[in-house]
């Protein structure tokens, strides 16, 4: 099979394509500007531009979106993409989106069948579920099969997850939340790619969703700590400041936990989606007039001279606050999702990766 990946440029995009070609599997890099180093199979096309991306994805059987951008882009492209896999025959989409669609701490019991809000208090969430909306409904009336592939906290060389907090930690600007005790929904980047195959070559998933993790529970503590050591930092040492929680809604407290109850699931599938519009739009106009209901939340990062627990973002915060494992039993199901790469192994590779980068940086300020 021949694979397209949108966003080889990025992280995930990046590793995919390298995972792909290395199992031995023809796959086509799709990036937005032309890349520097050479490929043996690219083309550049702007993921909102659908006549672009018809020229690129000729050819090839299979469509990975793994692009990313603005919220505006994430929201926007799905429907070119779509169109334009529709038009030279691709027979199967893979959009990789994110386990955040059920926000960063998501309730007990939360599973792919949990209801999705566009209401949440970071924008690039709501986006990404107004993205899984559209392509659903593209779905339903198009012919290019949908998978919709749900991962949280996607590490690896390369990361932002693992980059970070080295980086804070060299400019002593680290800090957890909490003790960094909550729950890490981690997923090594080859446990993604390895998913995204048997998305690929899997029957009876046309539109599906599936959340993906790592194959053992993680907590924060278990991805910082061994980074902290790494680079000779006592990871207790390191500041643990605790935000203020923000303030529980009516929606969060009660409707929400009864919509995830069998009762609720039920009563919400026979109201008429119309009916389930109007009633948000009404409510929407009451509370906040005619404003938009997102906010720009902006991640505002810690003092270096005073820490000030009101500087932690919102996301981060609530990261690692979170008490739930969002599960991946369907995913185990319906692909035979066992992550080939231990936890353990993936965190190796990182900090080797991290090593290198500090003696590269090193050499290039001593030279």
């Amino acid at each position: 099979m021949k694979v397209a990946v949108l966003g080889a440029g990025g992280f995930v995009g990046g590793h995919l394509l390298r995972y792909l070609r290395g199992n031995g599997h023809e796959a086509r890099a799709i990036f937005h500007h032309r890349p520097c180093a050479p490929d043996p199979d690219y083309r550049v096309a702007d993921v909102c531009d659908v006549y672009a991306l018809r020229d690129a994805l000729a050819g090839c059987d299979y469509v990975v979106h793994a692009a990313l951008g603005n919220d505006t882009v994430i929201t926007d492209s799905v429907a070119p993409v779509y169109a334009a896999a529709e038009a030279v025959g691709v027979r199967r989409l893979i959009y990789i989106s994110s386990g955040s669609v059920h926000g960063q701490s998501p309730a007990q019991d939360t599973d792919e069948t949990a209801p999705l809000s566009v209401r949440q208090r970071l924008p690039y969430n709501n986006a990404k579920v107004r993205a899984e909306r559209r392509l659903k409904r593209l779905r339903a009336r198009g012919t290019v099969e949908l998978v919709i592939l749900r991962p949280t906290i996607v590490f690896g060389p390369g990361s932002r997850w693992v980059s970070d907090f080295a980086d804070r930690l060299q400019n002593h600007t680290a800090y957890v939340v909490d003790g960094a005790a909550g729950i890490c929904n981690s997923i090594f980047v080859d446990n993604l790619s390895y998913a995204v195959i048997l998305a690929l070559a899997a029957v009876n998933v046309d539109g599906e969703v599936l959340l993906l993790a790592d194959r053992e529970p993680v907590r924060w503590s278990d991805l910082y700590r061994p980074i902290a050591q790494a680079f000779g930092v006592e990871f207790d040492s390191v500041p643990s400041l605790s935000p203020p929680r923000p303030q529980r809604t009516i929606r969060q407290r009660y409707l929400d936990p009864f919509l995830r109850s069998e009762v609720g699931r039920t009563i919400n599938g026979l109201v008429p989606r119309r009916a389930k519009d109007a009633v948000k739009r009404a409510l929407r106009i009451i509370r906040h007039g005619t404003r938009p209901v997102d906010r720009d939340i902006s991640a505002v990062p810690p003092r270096a001279a005073a820490f000030c627990a009101a500087d932690v973002p919102a996301e981060i915060a609530d990261l690692q606050r979170c008490q739930w494992r969002l599960p991946h039993d369907k995913a185990t199901r319906l692909l035979g999702y066992m992550p080939p790469v231990t936890f353990a192994d993936g965190l190796r590779r990182s900090i080797e990766w991290l090593k290198e980068r500090h003696a590269q940086r090193a050499t290039q300020i001593t030279s």
